[in-house]
């Protein structure tokens, strides 16, 4: 006698409303489901068991789900444990919208078979649950929401959950699959057709490029302190030029660039308190007018190069018989580099590259991304947000009927956690406030399991207080999640504010320094706790590739690019704290210009550099200040001579108005006296001048002089 036991797994998409699109539909005689775990990928596992007393055993598979049906399908004897074989028709030979799948068995006895499958299923859903108290403890409680569209009731079902980064698909596994055999012959063909041609543009490595933007040298806006504008906008220390026929000399601007006849010293004078500060980066003068144009295109750069997740080259160029041709060209790559990077992009982002000279090329940059992803692009734009974290794995702990067309919420987790409420500062997030932060709950996973994303209800003191949603927290990881905003915690941001130092010298010649900076960032933030009662507040601050924290409160946790720094306030009480972070970037400055030499000065009192090279350039640094002193001098005569003028000037005046008073002799005689002593000062005052100005001249040759002999070049140095 044989038994029948028919396995409909129907797994199509579902009319009635709220089923979804999978259903499972089973009909079963002696066979009985014992285990469902569903999964976030949308899949579920199925297990079933079967009492049979018969030597075959059929099973009933729609046609369009038996690909995924033998993919996963497992047949074992229960108390063997031995796989039992499954015979089926060939696609070709098959018929009909179901396929019988018959299993053989060893005999006619009683068998017990365990059959396990892998069907598409709806992804379950969590909700979280979180209770705080006052004692460093919170309740945790997990749910998974499932929802059973199989089309069969679940009865003393063991119900489970899990996520897991493992793949699934779908493949041919039903379908005949012939080989293609290649039929030989003699070869008859004597020509043969020439591949059609195209042209794809190639980096250096052979892979693809795509070019996003090229800037003419006129167009590439130069820093403070550049050799091309160094003396642009330099301030003087009075109407007065001192010239000097210099015939043949070297005496000009910029280091040296100018040529012979009559050379302006126009040293830099040390720039006074009062004056205001200069913009960062200026257009070259022939192009002044576009300046805004030019940082609204950087700009944009800037926001195109933050959404895209590849290396990006900024090629230089030097135009054809260029002097100092690569050199040039690597500057300008630079100084846009530098440019991008105070606009928020990843220094890990953007290389520089210096490339050949043909006949013809204008001097300028060219942006051009290459097809390798960059080591940034994790910061902004990343899929990785959406990706597994770790695995998980939860079952109910005993059977449960979930009917069909229902759904069940199954328990994941419950019970105490170390947590506590907090503050949470967070202006980087899409919903983030900039303002005030927010109040939030952090605890600690206590499972071995990764709890998926999903949103979280906050209970205290018996009432409601929020809700808030959750990232995938691994097993034993720390979690913080905001659930509310009541202003009790005010920052006010000061800005970041960026500020160059020298930390390491490539080369100087007459007068021009290339230099490898750290370029710094530091942002202020004043926190305010309007709260009578302590409180815990946790800054979040991402500190993307290419980048270092350099000064910063004390690390509390860290999640990828992502740092959280804790703060503990009291009641009422105001702190401000700083982060500062660091770039090397590579800048051309004029020793010439105060910013030249302020940054020169700075960086002389910290580094080690060789002994000879230190004494001469603070030889240097002495004679800008003995000029910045003949200078405060000169500025000093200069106020006191316009004094004594306006003193004459009056005196004049009151003279002339007394020679009308008959009765005005002493007086007369007084004002006149006072009229000859103040002359006498105007003349003393003039002469003085002259003299100061004269000193002034001798010193800026001096400087002049002492800075085109001197000359470092570290890859000369490191040669040696």
């Amino acid at each position: 006698m044989r038994s029948r036991l028919a396995l409909l797994a129907l797994l199509a998409a579902a009319s009635a409303p709220g089923c979804g699109r999978f259903t499972s539909h089973v009909e079963v005689d002696k066979s009985a489901l014992g285990r469902v775990v569903v999964y976030r990928n949308g899949i579920a596992y199925y297990e079933r068991h079967a009492k049979v007393d018969a030597d075959k055993l059929t099973l009933r598979v729609p046609a369009d789900k038996v690909d995924d049906f033998l993919k996963s399908l497992t047949v074992v004897d229960a108390h063997t444990q031995q796989a039992l074989p499954v015979s089926f028709p060939s696609h070709a030979a098959g018929s009909g919208s179901t396929v019988d799948m018959t299993i053989q068995l060893p005999d006619k006895t009683h068998h017990d078979i365990v059959l396990s499958y892998v069907t598409e299923s709806p992804a379950w859903k969590p909700s979280y649950r979180v209770v705080v108290d006052a004692a460093g403890k919170v309740d945790l409680q997990g749910w998974a929401i499932v929802d059973n569209t199989s089309g069969e009731d679940w009865e003393a079902v063991q119900v489970g959950v899990g996520s897991s980064s493992a793949l699934s698909f779908r493949y041919d596994l039903h379908s005949i699959r012939v080989v293609h055999r290649e039929t030989l012959r003699t070869e008859d063909t004597f020509a043969k057709a020439p591949p059609r041609g195209g042209s794809v543009i190639r980096d250096e490595t052979g892979g693809e490029e795509t070019v996003l933007a090229q800037l003419d040298d006129a167009d590439i806006a130069r820093p403070e302190g550049h050799p091309d504008v160094a003396f642009a906008d330099a301030p003087q220390s009075g109407a007065i030029e001192t010239q000097v026929s210099m015939g043949t000399g070297d005496y000009g601007f910029r280091g040296g660039h100018g040529g012979g006849g009559a050379a302006t010293l126009g040293i830099a004078p040390a720039r006074q308190a009062a004056s205001p500060p200069p913009q960062r980066y200026k257009i070259a003068k022939e192009n002044a007018s576009n300046s805004d144009k030019e940082d609204s295109r950087v700009t944009e750069l800037a926001r195109s190069l933050n959404s895209r997740k590849n290396e990006v080259t900024i090629e230089g160029y030097a135009a054809a018989g260029e002097v100092d041709g690569k050199d040039k060209a690597l500057d300008r790559a630079n100084m846009l580099r530098n440019q991008l990077i105070e606009k928020g992009v990843a220094p890990a982002q953007i290389k520089v590259a210096a490339r050949p000279t043909a006949a013809g090329q204008k001097a300028g940059v060219r942006l051009v991304e290459s097809k390798t992803p960059s080591s940034a692009s994790g910061a902004k734009g990343s899929d990785e947000g959406s990706a597994p974290v770790g695995e998980s794995h939860f079952e109910s702990k005993g059977t449960m009927n979930v009917g069909r067309g229902t759904s069940a919420m199954v328990s994941i987790v419950a019970g105490k956690a170390p947590g506590e409420v907090v503050y949470l500062y967070d202006a980087e997030g899409t919903h983030g406030d900039s303002r005030f932060a927010f109040r939030a709950v952090r605890f600690r996973n206590p499972t071995t399991s990764t709890l998926e994303a999903g949103p979280m209800t906050v209970y205290g003191a018996g009432r409601f207080i929020g809700e808030g949603l959750t990232d995938p927290i691994p097993p034993g990881a720390v979690a913080v999640v905001p659930f509310a905003l009541d202003r009790q915690i005010a920052v006010d941001r000061d800005g970041s504010m960026a500020a160059d130092r020298i930390s390491h010298l490539h080369k100087l010649v007459r007068g021009v320094l290339t230099a490898e900076v750290q370029h710094v960032r530091t942002t202020k933030l004043k926190i305010t706790n309007r709260l009578a009662a302590p409180a815990t507040v946790l800054v979040r601050h991402t500190v993307r590739k290419g980048w270092n924290l350099v000064k910063s409160p004390k690390t509390t946790e860290q999640f990828g690019e992502a740092r959280l720094f804790g703060i503990d306030l009291k009641g009422g009480e105001t702190q401000t704290i700083e982060i500062e972070e660091a770039t090397p970037m590579t800048r051309t400055v004029d020793l010439h210009s105060q910013i030249g030499v302020d940054l020169v000065r700075v960086y002389l009192q910290t580094a080690k550099e060789d002994p000879a090279v230190a004494q001469a350039m603070d030889k240097v640094l002495k004679q800008w200040s003995d000029i910045a002193r003949h200078e405060e001098v000169i500025a000093s005569l200069r106020e006191r001579g316009e004094e004594f003028r306006a003193r004459v000037s009056e005196l004049q005046g009151q003279i002339f108005s007394l020679k009308l008073v008959k009765t005005a002799g002493p007086l007369m005689v007084h004002l006149q006296q006072k009229m000859k002593e103040t002359s006498q000062k105007v003349q003393e005052n003039t002469i003085a001048l002259v003299d100061k100005q004269e000193q002034l001249m001798l010193a800026k040759v001096r400087f002049h002089d002492e800075l085109a002999e001197l000359t470092l070049d570290q890859k000369v140095a490191a040669a040696k």
